[in-house]
């Protein structure tokens, strides 16, 4: 059974916060299954009565850089500790890096360039899939995914398929929104070969998996759209390839314990190379928007509905995968 096999369909997810079940932990040479597709949904809103509604006037968590830091590098992080010079020769690389915007796709690629229109052409359930599958010929990657997937033992009814079309009918709009989704995380599976990132991949990917899911779930509450909440979760983490990168070429990412500032600084930096990309990747609007917005200020101090959305998913999602 392929990866793109072990996908399924979100169902069930609860209205509150609480219900969610833990993110999935993967060990560090595991195969990395591909992202829980989207899934429209209704904005709910449910009336807080009780202890809920106390829950409901407290404000939202803030990310928490350090224990993200640990919890995704295994390394530790000490507010005791001051900043070193290899840190800083660290964030001075990773600074120049982020003066030149042309050079950070380099390091976080961009998605295909067909993407754009086939998130827009397959946004919603009555999709056109003459369409997409138009669209699907330019990218022979995705084609072929498409092709082996609809073939899987799970979709297989019948004679196999070697023609796009017939493809893209057996799999329908979601087994196909389920093919472009991964597409986007696809610079995730080549960063193998970074020394940190070899370890800390599989976790990034699981917190990326859970905050994907909490953008979904909390977008209706901030008037934003939860697809596009969904594709922010999807990709943020994308900027950690970068700044992890950065860490182990410099030949310190064995350090056993970083200090609190430079994990900071760290995060800061990831952030920004996630805007750059966001904002030359052109996947959709809101992302690139989004882009701009965290190119300028940081995520907790952004007042736009994405970002906010995006924050507060950032931190439950570590508090979900850091305790599991």
């Amino acid at each position: 059974m392929g990866l793109l096999d072990l996908a399924r369909r979100l169902t069930g997810r609860a209205a509150g916060p609480q219900r969610r079940a833990p993110a999935p932990q993967f060990a560090a040479t595991a195969p990395l299954p591909p992202p829980q597709p989207f899934v429209p949904t209704m904005p709910v809103t449910p009336q807080a009565t009780g202890d809920e509604a106390g829950e409901a006037g407290k404000a939202p968590p803030q990310p928490d850089a350090g224990r993200f830091f640990v919890y995704a590098t295994g390394r530790e992080c000490s507010s005791g500790k001051a900043l070193d010079d290899a840190e800083r020769a660290v964030l001075r690389n990773l600074e120049l890096l982020l003066q030149a915007p042309g050079s950070i796709l380099a390091w976080i690629p961009r998605p295909p360039a067909v993407l754009p229109r086939l998130l827009a052409c397959l946004r919603d359930d009555d999709a056109s899939l003459r369409e997409a599958c138009a669209l699907l010929h330019a990218d022979p990657y995705l084609a072929a995914e498409i092709l082996r997937l609809a073939n899987s033992a799970r979709h297989q009814h019948g004679a196999p398929v070697t023609d796009l079309e017939r493809a893209a009918t057996r799999l329908g709009v979601d087994g196909l929104r389920r093919a472009v989704s991964s597409s986007l995380l696809r610079p995730l599976f080549d960063a193998r070969r970074e020394p940190v990132l070899a370890l800390a991949l599989p976790r990034l990917w699981a917190h990326a998996q859970s905050k994907s899911g909490w953008c979904q779930d909390i977008a209706g509450e901030h008037g934003v759209d939860s697809f596009d909440a969904y594709l922010a979760g999807l990709t943020h983490n994308l900027g950690w390839i970068g700044a992890l990168k950065a860490l182990g070429r410099a030949g310190v990412g064995a350090a056993p314990q970083y200090s609190r500032d430079f994990v900071q600084a760290l995060s800061r930096c990831s952030e920004r190379m996630f805007a750059c990309g966001a904002e030359q990747w052109a996947v959709n609007d809101s992302l690139s928007r989004l882009g701009r917005v965290l190119s300028q200020r940081e995520l907790r101090d952004c007042d736009d509905a994405l970002a906010r959305v995006l924050c507060e998913a950032d931190a439950r999602a570590t508090e979900e995968v850091a305790a599991a």
